[in-house]
C-alpha cells in the first residue's frame, strides 16, 4: 500500500500532559494522536475527524530542557467577577529540543495540503513553530512483527517497555462558542527513539527501502 510520508521540523515541541495543570509543566515524550490530528487540520485548514486517516509516526528530539514563562493571573473581587491580576506569575515548562516528526498517513489526499499548508505549523503550543522538509509517497507493506521506536502504542503492548500515558485521540468541537470537549481518552505505551522494541501486533508496517518499521494507528470516533 502507499503512505502519504512527511517531515517535519522544529526548533523546540511542547506535548501537554492533559493531567498535569499545577507545579512544573512537563511535556510528553512523544506527541499525543490528537496533537498530530490538530497539526493535519493547520495544514489542510479546517477540522479533521478522526476516522478520516489512520496515523503513524516516529518522533525523536535532541533532549529535554526547562524554560520560564511569564503567566497572567486572575483573582475574584468583591462582586464574585473573574477579573486579570495585574501583578503576573511565573511558571516552568519542558520542551524539547529540535525534534523530529516523520509523519505517515493512509490518505493521500492531504499531500496538496501539506505541499502549500493552510497555516503556520506548530508541534504543541504557538511558539513551536515547525516546518515542512519534504512530503512524498512511500511503498509499505504489512508485517506480522518488527522493531519500532519512537512512536506510541496501544497499551498493553507486553512485548515493549514504554511509560504508560493516558492521552487524547482528539478533541469535539462541534459545539460552536464552547470550550472543546476531549472526545476520547487511550491508554498508550511510549516506545521511545533509543528504547526500540520488537513486537507482534496488527497495523505494522515496513517501509520500502528502509530499515524501518511503522505502526499505523486508527482513531475511532465515539
Amino acid at each position: 500500500m502507499k503512505l502519504l510520508h512527511v517531515s517535519i521540523r522544529a526548533w523546540t515541541a511542547t506535548f501537554r500532559l492533559p493531567l498535569l495543570y499545577s507545579g512544573t509543566g512537563l511535556t510528553s515524550p512523544l506527541p499525543p494522536y490528537a496533537t498530530i490530528l490538530g497539526l493535519i487540520g493547520a495544514t489542510v485548514g479546517r477540522e479533521i475527524m478522526p476516522i478520516e486517516t489512520k496515523i503513524g509516526f516516529i518522533f525523536k528530539s535532541a533532549g529535554t530542557a526547562i524554560d520560564l514563562e511569564t503567566t497572567q493571573r486572575l483573582y475574584v473581587d468583591d462582586k464574585w467577577k473573574l477579573k486579570p491580576n495585574k501583578k503576573t506569575g511565573i511558571a516552568k515548562r519542558q520542551f524539547h529540543i529540535k525534534p523530529e516528526l516523520e509523519l505517515y498517513l493512509d490518505n493521500l489526499s492531504f499531500k496538496n495540503a501539506f505541499e502549500y499548508p493552510a497555516n503556520s505549523l506548530c508541534l504543541g503550543r504557538s511558539q513551536d513553530l515547525a516546518w515542512i522538509l519534504n512530503v512524498d509517497e512511500i511503498e509499505a507493506s504489512s508485517v506480522p512483527e518488527g522493531i519500532i521506536r519512537g512512536t506510541l502504542i496501544p497499551f498493553p503492548e507486553p512485548m515493549a517497555a514504554g511509560l504508560i500515558l493516558l492521552l487524547p485521540d482528539y478533541f469535539d468541537n462541534s459545539n460552536y462558542g464552547y470550550a472543546r470537549e476531549t472526545g476520547k481518552l487511550g491508554k498508550y505505551q511510549a516506545i521511545k527513539y533509543d528504547t526500540q522494541a520488537k513486537i507482534k501486533r496488527n497495523d505494522l508496517f515496513k517501509l520500502e527501502g528502509k530499515d524501518e518499521t511503522i505502526y499505523l494507528h486508527s482513531l475511532k470516533a465515539l
